[in-house]
């Protein structure tokens, strides 16, 4: 017997034909019995004529040496049996070749590999199975095999199947000729010990106790779906496989793995056919897709999860030489979703844990960047009152200066009571206690108010502000202190940041059954990334660049509230930093019923 080794158990194959063997036994069990007859003669024979032998020759011994050769002969050709019986059980294809590459002899993985028809190839030419520009290459492999020990590799694709395939062809003893032995192996799959083409219902090389001991050492989901995408693309030599998870309601590419673009192919197929994927997610029940009637290859599809629960993922493999049918299959991949699925539940935990911390974490350096900025705000309008109470307080000021005092004071206690209100404002927003006091009012005075309040901030920056007020928008029922209060943050905010001289507009108008308010300025703009959270609360776009007199960031969250308590709703556009911006409010006109 010869021993071949390719990258993984042994396989002890004879040294020639199995049916030569056999015909060799049955002509040595014929040439026996003749002898049994001869030796019988013999001793009839001997015993007549030598009666008066001291030591005469028994039958009996003769019987016994033929029956324990005819034994020998029968045990041997049950191990013969069992050899072959064990050759057909070998998991993967191959086949015994002459020297001009015929096909002797094969099991039924290799017939499956070469002829999915099921039609027997032996007696047939290895060269009429793969393609035609890869035979001159397989012969100058032959050829090589004759003159070295050594196993060599060639990839071709199967005439008919279009499948790749890798053919380990070595040098082989058939009697007194030399022969070749091919084994076929699925092309595309990283071998690590592991046949591509090993049959599902074979027990795993790698048990699940030894997956489940290494998924307990790691914490995270990310981890988890490395170590399960590990185990199905080298384990179950999938060559190609994505796994899924839930993410807002929808299955999400969490991980994929190819070892072959054409398993890729495969693969996308699958998943793309009949929405399999979201059919598993839903039902929990696994699934099978194959592009061939014979479904020796296709798609698995089976739910991280476990009885009862909704699965937290779906994995899509590629698998090579399945059978839909088999239970032990279909059990260990049941088996390996249920372990996935308690991993990935204890994994999401951490995962949540750690975001919340992280949460936790922001949430308290932002609280303490608020008190920061917040005593910061408090102190701007506070030390020039306190210095103008001061001065005021020497006597010492002329009629002049004394008016100047009496402003700053004013102008900042002003500014301290808006910083003031917005701090409440925020408080009674984040307790739901915002109310309105809502009665029938014109918009056009509550604009003309506003505009009159931030009168003097624009005049100090020798700021432009046109308007177009329609007196087409008629009474309707709103709260004109919180209208006003938003249309004056609005304007605030485009006096803080457009530089002097520069201008702002405002524009109100009926459109349909609203009310439309519009501020545009020629400021400092937004830069399209913090645009989407310009109105989120204590937000404002690199803070740490801007000047004392920025304020808490609260204006234009307030503005959102109200807005939205009125059924409305505001937007900012901008084409980018320097370039502007535009706030747009829309408000229902609501009007008071008739009694």
């Amino acid at each position: 017997m010869t021993r071949t080794t390719l990258a993984g158990p042994e396989v002890q194959l004879p040294v020639y034909s199995v049916r030569r063997f056999a015909a060799d036994c049955g002509r040595l069990l014929a040439d026996v019995d003749r002898l049994i007859s001869d030796i019988g003669t013999v001793i009839e024979n001997h015993n007549g004529r030598s009666k008066t032998s001291r030591r005469p020759l028994r039958r009996s011994q003769l019987n016994g040496a033929a029956s324990s050769l005819r034994q020998q002969a029968a045990s041997f050709l049950t191990t013969l049996q069992h050899s072959t019986n064990f050759h057909r059980r070998v998991p993967i294809p191959f086949m015994e070749l002459d020297e001009k590459a015929t096909i002797l002899r094969t099991n039924n993985e290799g017939n499956a590999a070469l002829n999915g028809a099921g039609k027997q190839i032996t007696g047939k030419s290895l060269f009429s199975y793969v393609a035609e520009s890869d035979v001159d290459r397989l012969r100058e492999h032959l050829e090589l095999c004759k003159r070295t020990d050594k196993a060599c590799v060639i990839q071709t694709l199967i005439k008919g199947k279009g499948l790749p395939v890798e053919l380990r062809i070595r040098r082989h003893s058939i009697g007194k000729e030399t022969g070749f032995l091919a084994v076929v192996l699925s092309s595309g799959v990283e071998s690590d010990g592991i046949f591509a083409g090993q049959r599902w219902d074979q027990p795993l090389p790698i048990s699940l106790q030894e997956l489940s001991s290494s998924l307990n050492r790691v914490y995270t989901v990310t981890s988890v779906i490395q170590l399960l995408a590990e185990y199905c693309g080298t384990v179950l030599a999938s060559p190609a496989g994505i796994i899924f998870i839930e993410k807002d309601g929808q299955p999400h590419v969490a991980r994929q793995w190819q070892t072959r673009p054409v398993w890729k192919k495969i693969l996308l197929r699958g998943v793309l056919t009949k929405g399999l994927v979201k059919q598993v997610f839903r039902t929990g029940n696994p699934a099978f897709w194959s592009p061939t009637k014979h479904g020796r290859h296709g798609v698995t599809f089976f739910p991280i999860s476990t009885a009862g629960e909704q699965p937290a993922g779906v994995v899509a493999m590629v698998v090579l030489h399945h059978n839909t049918t088999t239970a032990d299959f279909g059990h260990d991949l049941r088996r390996l979703g249920e372990l996935a699925y308690a991993s990935f539940t204890r994994a999401r935990a951490y995962d949540d844990a750690v975001a919340a911390y992280s949460e936790a974490q922001k949430a308290n350096r932002r609280k303490e960047e608020l008190l920061s900025v917040i005593s910061h705000e408090l102190k701007n309008p506070l030390v020039p009152v306190l210095g103008w109470a001061v001065a005021l307080s020497s006597g010492e000021l002329s009629s002049e200066k004394q008016s100047m005092a009496v402003e700053g004071i004013i102008r900042n206690a002003r500014a301290l009571n808006y910083l003031i209100e917005d701090l409440f404002d925020l408080a009674r927003i984040s307790s739901g206690k915002l109310r309105l006091n809502k009665t029938e009012m014109r918009l056009q005075e509550v604009v003309r108010e506003a505009l009159t309040a931030i009168q003097p901030a624009a005049e100090n920056k020798k700021l432009r502000i046109s308007t177009d007020i329609s007196e087409a928008i008629p009474p309707f029922v709103a709260d004109p202190r919180r209208l006003r209060q938003m249309i004056i943050n609005l304007l605030n905010n485009a006096v803080k940041f457009t530089p002097g001289g520069g201008s702002i507009s405002l524009k109100v108008v009926k459109r349909g059954q609203c009310v439309e308010c519009v501020v545009a300025d020629s400021g400092k703009g937004i830069d399209h990334k913090f645009l989407p959270f310009v109105f989120e609360r204590f937000r404002q776009e690199n803070r740490s660049q801007q000047t004392s007199t920025m304020g808490l960031g609260l204006g234009l969250t307030i503005v959102r509230e109200i807005a939205e308590l009125h059924g409305g709703k505001v937007t900012a556009q901008s084409a980018g930093p320097n370039q502007g911006a535009t706030f747009t409010i829309q408000l229902p006109i609501r009007l008071r019923r008739r009694m």
